[in-house]
């Protein structure tokens, strides 16, 4: 039957978790990060019986990514809590021309194209951060009934998928690893359509 899920904190959590490079000369003052995003969109349509076949897509604010968030880092097992200081100068990096690019492209899109349901159930996904858009299969731990869904995700893509670099301080002593890590859980009441 036709319904919508509808995102907020207590439902929808999306993060890419960015390691420092260890092998670094002053690695010690870096640290790994992990960056939350925020879906524009609060509800998207959903039917239980056709999941294989859902399409949607969600665009991200650049500027409204969460940098380190202390309630984050333990979620996806990063120690620790970092500064407000050392956060907003992550951000500002991230947000940077070099980087994300905020100014020029203030969104970035993340579309489903389908899911493969069952034992090694996988969304047929695409990222696309700037102007560079990857497509990828999203494995899921997924479980849907007639009034809830339940999928938990993660996936390893690289900065050069997406066509970054990854950031690093002057002269190389400080700078993150090429892989990024995805994690999606979403655990939503599937809401009757209005």
């Amino acid at each position: 039957m036709p319904g919508y899920i509808e995102f907020n904190p207590s439902t929808f959590f999306a993060a890419v978790i960015v390691r420092n490079d260890d092998s670094r000369m002053l690695s010690r003052m870096g640290h790994d990060h992990v960056v939350r995003a925020i879906p524009a969109q609060r509800r998207i349509a959903i039917d239980a019986e056709t999941i294989a076949s859902i399409s949607f897509e969600l665009t991200f604010p650049a500027r409204e990514l969460v940098v380190d968030a202390d309630e984050d880092r333990p979620r996806v097992g990063l120690p620790g809590t970092v500064s407000l200081k050392d956060r907003n100068a992550t951000a500002d990096n991230m947000l940077a021309k070099n980087q994300l690019d905020a100014a020029r492209h203030p969104e970035l899109r993340f579309a489903c194209h389908g899911i493969t349901t069952g034992p090694n159930a996988h969304m047929q996904a695409s990222l696309t951060v700037r102007t560079t858009r990857f497509n990828f299969d999203f494995p899921l731990d997924l479980h849907v009934d007639p009034n809830h869904i339940r999928a938990r995700g993660q996936v390893q893509l690289s900065h050069a998928d997406l066509g970054l670099t990854p950031y690093r301080a002057p002269l190389g002593a400080l700078q993150n690893r090429p892989e990024l890590t995805f994690v999606v859980e979403l655990d939503a009441d599937i809401n009757p359509a209005p």
